[in-house]
């Protein structure tokens, strides 16, 4: 099935983003309606049509008999009704907490269309349009990852925990490769050459296990094409003879890791696996790692530099130092991490693997972690760009910078309502340093891409997408079924690439909703995936982030105008009894703000932090975040119309993020590392992920500073019930500790040392 043609004379960008969404007050109400109804309609009538000579089954009689059951099912759906207008406004401009918001409305008429089918995509057998739908969907996400879309292979999935599980699976398959092929030189006397890490032409059978596994992953995907190819070219043998006694041998080797299992063929290898990830890594990594086989004491956490990206040179630390018996199983770098937003250094980590190359002969399985930051991918698409073979990255970084600055304009900043003026600004999205553009050119060099369409590409859950490279892994993961496919296991020809038409063979799922693939089609088609389609969307919530930390960084310098604003008296003396601050703790890369509510004290007329226990700064943190806060399950029911505004927290612990790598963050809000070992550190947490707050700005609401508005109210509250608390507390230890007075002229006892530069040039 193609996507429909674009018309020459439609220009590029004709399409403006709000008409693709519901709507905070569903101002879309009767268009999404009527064609909910049109899709609806289409269903009755396909039934009603399929075979007219068929006999009515329910007839009008026995209908009327029903209906008793119909009032209990009529009762019962407004229980869950009723209910459910207790879950979180995630479509709201209001909802700043995790990360689920509006969906498109594409996405929601694809799903509803398909779930009416309901096919299940484990096979075309079951399902002839969806799996064509599917595999159409893996080559447009595929192509805006900057892979080529029929060399690559990508499916749908349940989420990111699937497709970081199924890209480490496939990981473990192809780094014994060259062991089975080796085996079968020697068995057939095939004196054979591959290209190893370093780049050099060596003898199959002169590598040492360490260089074997050591290989570049593409050089291993191919590894058993080439050694057929060189039986039938060099050799001068059949070729269906050689396709199968190369498939029969590899199904018998003691290192068909698929078939023996990983423990019998890691002790024939003698070495333990190790996979190095961020320490901003999502959790999932580990339960993949126990799920495998590796054991969870296999992962390797990479420390993180102070803006939670992976510190590169850790990394190559890591890697120059790994023991004899340790191999590299794979290193996962992160483009969106789960709790911070941050995205590393994805170019560095391929500089250290070529690094890694040249110093000793060793490569490794580099898989992305994607399934938040993925779509940002899209900017980079629809540009009339070439890059040239012999192009610096510099140079196709600055060529984007001013590709993606040019595009399309989104509205100026108007302020509504705000109670700190932000300067006129368009739509210029400039990180502060080349580093995530880089990250986001580079990853095409990665092996595979886990990626979330139910995430930034805004479809209903679940969708999650898994890509590789290269599509020839297929053939090494085959698991033949005979009653959903004929697909055969093994390398079905010499050279010719394959065309994939099935997804069940390959993948780790079984059944799996066809809903899914009509959902991300229908949106990814009337949205492509390019910066003046989807790319808007992105565009608009990379932007409102840094318009929120903007708001958050300068609440201190305006807290009186935040005191005047809430509405509280400006000539009062109590006003200014117990001030705080909203601190951000990094310029986000993405969409995500991570800040603490810090207690401050006034020292010459300017607040500076408050020396407090941090045990108490995380209550108030916490208390802020319950007040922004429904009743979660099994704790009660509140509607969340009594709540303006919602957020989210996480918590920063040394057993995942040392002291030493976040110490510029620790010495920024005036806390000590003891402390932080102690307590760990609660941070609260906004996702901007909501396209319409510029479109809500153009009709006089700035929801951005109308959230951070009520944070101070809340916070005021609040921080008056900590100064009881401590107060209470201090009474019964015997006094009260770390609180300075109002208007104390004493300075805190912890001075900050700002390593890496003042707060002020940083932040």
């Amino acid at each position: 099935m193609s996507q429909p043609k674009r018309s020459s004379e439609q220009p590029e960008n004709d399409s403006p983003l709000a008409a693709w969404f519901l709507g905070p007050k569903a101002e879309h109400g009767d268009v999404l309606f009527n064609l909910l109804t049109y899709i609806f309609q289409d269903y009755i009538h396909w039934r009603r049509n399929y075979f007219p000579t068929d006999p009515v089954v329910i007839s009008r009689e026995r209908r009327r008999e029903h209906e008793l059951w119909q009032d209990r099912l009529n009762a019962s759906l407004d229980t869950i009704l009723n209910n459910l207008k207790a879950d979180y406004p995630v479509y709201s401009p209001r909802y700043l907490a995790h990360m689920t918001s509006e969906t498109t409305m594409p996405s929601l008429l694809g799903y509803f269309a398909g779930m009416l089918y309901n096919p299940n995509n484990v096979t075309d057998e079951a399902a002839p349009v969806t799996v064509r739908l599917e595999l159409e969907v893996g080559r447009m996400v595929a192509e805006m990852l900057g892979y080529q879309p029929y060399k690559a292979w990508a499916h749908i999935c349940s989420g990111g925990t699937i497709a970081n599980l199924e890209a480490l699976w496939v990981a473990r398959m192809v780094q014994f490769v060259p062991f089975i092929v080796r085996d079968y030189c020697q068995r057939h006397a095939v004196e054979f050459t591959v290209k190893t890490a370093n780049g050099q032409q060596a003898r199959l059978g002169d590598l040492s296990d360490r260089e074997l596994i050591g290989l570049r992953p593409n050089e291993s995907i191919f590894m058993i094409r080439k050694v057929a190819r060189h039986e039938v070219e060099v050799m001068g043998r059949e070729q269906q003879d050689v396709l199968d006694s190369l498939n029969r041998f590899v199904r018998a080797s003691d290192y068909n890791v698929k078939l023996r299992g990983f423990d019998a063929v890691v002790k024939k290898l003698g070495m333990r696996p190790v996979i190095f990830v961020s320490a901003a890594a999502h959790y999932c990594l580990k339960k993949t790692a126990n799920i495998l086989g590796y054991g969870e004491d296999c992962v390797r956490l990479v420390p993180v530099t102070f803006r939670f990206r992976l510190d590169s040179a850790a990394l190559q630390s890591m890697l120059d130092c790994l023991p004899e018996r340790e191999y590299i199983a794979a290193v996962t770098g992160i483009v969106g991490a789960t709790e911070e937003g941050a995205i590393d250094p994805i170019h560095e980590i391929i500089a250290a693997r070529d690094w890694l190359g040249q110093a000793k002969n060793q490569a490794f399985w580099l898989h992305l972690d994607a399934a938040w930051g993925g779509y940002i991918r899209s900017l980079f698409r629809g540009h009339a760009l070439k890059e040239n073979a012999g192009q610096t990255l510099d140079e196709t970084c600055e060529m984007y910078v001013k590709a993606i600055n040019a595009a399309e304009s989104l509205p100026q900043d108007c302020n509504s309502g705000a109670a700190v003026k932000i300067p006129a600004q368009g739509a210029r999205l400039t990180w502060d340093s080349p580093t995530v553009y880089k990250a986001l050119i580079a990853m095409p060099e990665a092996d595979s891409i886990a990626i979330d369409p139910h995430k930034m590409g805004y479809v209903p859950y679940p969708a999650g997408i898994v890509a590789f490279k290269n599509g020839l892994v297929t053939e090494l993961m085959t698991q033949r079924a005979q009653y959903i496919s004929d697909e055969q296991e093994g390398i079905k020809a010499v050279d010719k690439l394959i065309e994939i038409k099935a997804v069940g063979p390959y993948i780790l799922e079984g059944s799996k909703p066809g809903a899914a693939a009509t959902a991300c089609w229908l949106a990814h088609t009337t949205i492509p995936l390019d910066v003046h389609h989807h790319g808007k969307i992105v565009r608009t919530t990379l932007l409102n982030a840094k318009k929120l930390f903007w708001y958050l960084q300068r609440h201190r310098k305006n807290f009186a105008a935040f005191e005047a604003a809430c509405g509280f008296p400006t000539r009062s003396r109590t006003r200014f009894s117990y001030p705080f601050t909203f601190i951000p703790l990094f310029n986000p890369d993405t969409n995500i703000i991570c800040f603490v509510a810090r207690p401050m004290t006034w020292q010459a007329n300017k607040l500076v932090p408050a020396e407090m226990p941090l045990k108490w700064i995380n209550e108030f943190n916490k208390r802020i975040r319950d007040e922004l806060d429904i009743p979660k399950a099994g704790r009660g029911t509140q509607l969340p119309y009594a709540k303006e505004y919602f957020v989210s927290t996480t918590t920063f612990e040394q057993e995942q993020y040392s002291s030493q790598s976040i110490e510029f963050i620790l010495n920024y809000l005036y806390l000590s590392p003891q402390e932080y070992n102690d307590h760990g550190l609660l941070v609260l947490r906004s996702t901007v992920m909501n396209p319409l707050y510029y479109t809500a700005q153009q009709e006089g609401i700035d929801y951005l500073a109308g959230f951070v508005t009520h944070l101070h109210k809340v916070a005021r509250f609040v921080i008056v019930q900590i100064h009881d608390l401590m107060k209470q507390s201090a009474e019964i230890a015997g006094g009260l500790e770390g609180w300075q007075a109002e208007n104390s002229s004493n300075p805190p006892s912890f001075e900050p040392k700002a390593p890496y530069g003042q707060p002020s040039k940083q932040f």
